[in-house]
């Protein structure tokens, strides 16, 4: 049966309801323009309120502080403090006629940011330029200037105790704090973040301590190995990322499948989320270099000249869709980046590398590296990161083989190396400054940085490689022990050879231990999340059992970030492994167990393989 269908004719607007219309718009139009042009003005006023109170100018002035006051009281209607006003503020006066108190003292009546209240008559200026009264700083933390606020490339070492005159800033933050001083060194100009300076030389001087003098602990251990003094480290506390205002949440305990190169193709991805899937896994591990392998075809490799020595194994597309797929199941993300082992990178720019005197590059454990010193290889990898965060959207990024090569102390007693240290420092401090740098580039991105370190430095000592446990703890969100069973040396005791990887229990809780004492060493202590061995020796099977009774080790010492499997090719017949030990939420479990008094081995009831 058809059915009638009705066109219904378009009605017509009379003339005098188009100059109705016509008019209203001008007058919505006016009023939007009004209304913005305040609000620019005003920088977050209200108008309408403040035209409550009747006040028939519009009068404008800065807030600014005195004596190195960074914030100054706002105060009531009982001229009690209310609460605190950074300095910077542009704030609405009644008038420049001041109120004065029964004792003297003289205010301005001010709107500020929904607020009415009061401010002294010494905190009000209508020259901006006063807002800023410091005119030189001293740097407290050594850190490279920057040679734009929001770039990366490096300008000069600024040392501890350097006098930097302040030439400008780019922007005050609401505590009243500049974000980064334009500054002066010598004929240089350049850029530091606020952080790491101080208004007094006396300060600048001073390194971090707490009640319980631990700072003693780092001046006695020295210079042990050739890897840096422990005494001339950053200790300040350096503030952690915190992103989850903008829907980057780290999991409490990242439990992690690690996607190396060869396995980062779209098919591999749906085997690792099969794999995946009814676990407790929330993290996946991508690596993006490592080994003269890229996982996609970087933009900045290409700029650098390396795209065609690198064996590349995705393109841009291909590996977008890799990252996308998990990332739409969930997961949070990770992209690992070798840092200073670098084949290709150091056959190109032997200036930025370690060689010998007559600048060829040395080969160190079967590879070429790239120097920590070189402030030019810092800026590519962190580049790297940031392309890769901007492309594909990563939680956090994970630099490996922070380090100068192992052994290569003994290169050093020869007097047969050139590591270009231009700035006569030592491989921690070129270490822990190169990870300074580093996060606050990626903190700026909105993304958290962590470090992979060697099992050893859960040792109270500066290994000879540069890596030294409470300076990195201190700088990243995140650092990652490697306390690979299998790479402890073994030893004869009570007539019996004692293997460490048949121990697995054992070795990772002893380690725990120590990571724990070094954890209490920094003032901004990371979370620890480590890496743990997955693959069989001659004489003991890395099963499931074996797996979960490494990561029964960790929690049981108070180790509790989570865990990231190493099968460095990817393999994932060995990633098969895993089943029954990613089953668990091992965090929850701990708490649990926790509250009932118990280690988690105990509390779960698995067996650990070890007398307790």
């Amino acid at each position: 049966m058809s059915q009638k269908t009705t066109t219904r004719r378009p009605r017509r607007i009379k003339v005098w309801q188009r100059l109705f219309i016509t008019l209203g718009i001008l007058v919505l139009l006016g009023l939007s323009s009004t209304l913005f042009s305040d609000l620019s003005q005003s920088r977050g006023e209200d108008p309408a309120e403040a035209e409550e109170l009747g006040w028939e100018e519009e009068i404008y002035a800065y807030v600014v502080g005195g004596d190195g006051e960074l914030t100054v009281p706002f105060y009531n209607e009982a001229l009690a403090e209310d609460w605190r006003c950074g300095r910077g503020a542009y704030v609405r006066l009644e008038s420049w006629e001041p109120f004065v108190a029964e004792n003297g003292a003289k205010y301005y009546h001010v709107f500020y940011d929904g607020h009415y209240g009061y401010i002294r008559y010494e905190n009000i200026s209508d020259d901006k330029s006063d807002v800023l009264q410091e005119t030189q700083v001293y740097v407290r933390t050594a850190v490279d200037l920057y040679s734009e606020p929001d770039g990366i490339s490096l300008g000069q070492l600024a040392r501890k105790g350097d006098l930097l005159r302040i030439v400008g800033y780019d922007y005050l933050m609401p505590n009243g704090k500049v974000h980064m001083y334009e500054v002066k060194m010598g004929t240089d100009i350049g850029w530091i973040r606020s952080d790491y300076v101080t208004l007094s030389y006396a300060e600048s001087l001073e390194n971090w301590n707490n009640e319980e003098n631990v700072y003693a602990y780092h001046v006695l251990r020295g210079d042990t190995y050739g890897g840096g003094d422990a005494a001339e480290l950053d200790y300040w506390p350096h503030e952690k990322g915190d992103f989850s205002d903008a829907g980057n949440v780290m999991p409490d305990a990242c439990y992690c499948l690690y996607v190396s190169i060869n396995s980062s193709t779209p098919a591999d991805i749906e085997r690792y989320l099969e794999l995946a899937e009814g676990t407790a896994i929330n993290t996946f591990v991508f690596t993006i270099y490592d080994d003269m392998e890229m996982a996609y075809d970087a933009e900045i490799t290409a700029r650098y000249g390396l795209l065609d020595s690198y064996s590349v194994k995705n393109t841009e597309a291909e590996f977008a869709e890799s990252v996308r797929m998990v990332q739409e199941a969930g997961y949070y993300t990770v992209a690992r980046i070798t840092a200073f082992n670098d084949y290709y990178f150091a056959r190109k720019y032997p200036e930025w590398s370690i060689t010998d005197h007559t600048g060829n590059p040395i080969t160190v454990n079967n590879s070429y590296w790239p120097s920590v010193y070189c402030r030019e290889v810092w800026e590519y990898k962190v580049g790297l990161a940031v392309e890769t965060v901007e492309k594909f959207g990563f939680n956090e990024v994970q630099f490996d083989y922070v380090r100068f090569p192992d052994y290569i102390i003994n290169y050093e007693r020869e007097g047969t190396v050139d590591l270009k240290n231009t700035y006569n420092e030592s491989k921690a401090q070129a270490v822990q400054r190169f990870l300074i740098y580093a996060t606050d580039i990626l903190h700026s991105k909105g993304v958290y940085v962590s470090a992979d370190v060697f099992g050893e430095i859960s040792n109270d000592y500066v290994a000879p490689y540069g890596q030294y446990w409470p300076a990195i703890s201190t700088v990243v969100d995140v650092i990652s022990g490697m306390p690979y069973p299998d790479h402890y040396t073994s030893y004869y005791a009570g007539g019996r050879l004692y293997r460490y990887y048949e121990h697995p229990y054992n070795t990772l809780y002893d380690w725990g231990v120590h990571v724990a004492l070094r954890q209490e060493e920094t003032s901004s202590p990371a979370i620890v999340r480590t890496w743990i061995q997955t693959w069989d020796t001659p004489t003991y099977s890395y099963d499931s059992l074996a797996i979960q009774r490494e990561i029964l080790g960790l929690y049981d010492a108070g180790i509790t970030g989570g865990y990231i499997p190493w099968y460095g090719n990817g393999d994932l017949g060995v990633a098969d492994n895993l089943e029954g030990a990613i089953d668990y939420d091992y965090y929850a479990l701990y708490q649990e167990a926790e509250a009932a008094g118990k280690l988690l081995s105990d509390y779960m009831g698995i067996s650990t393989g070890e007398e307790k």
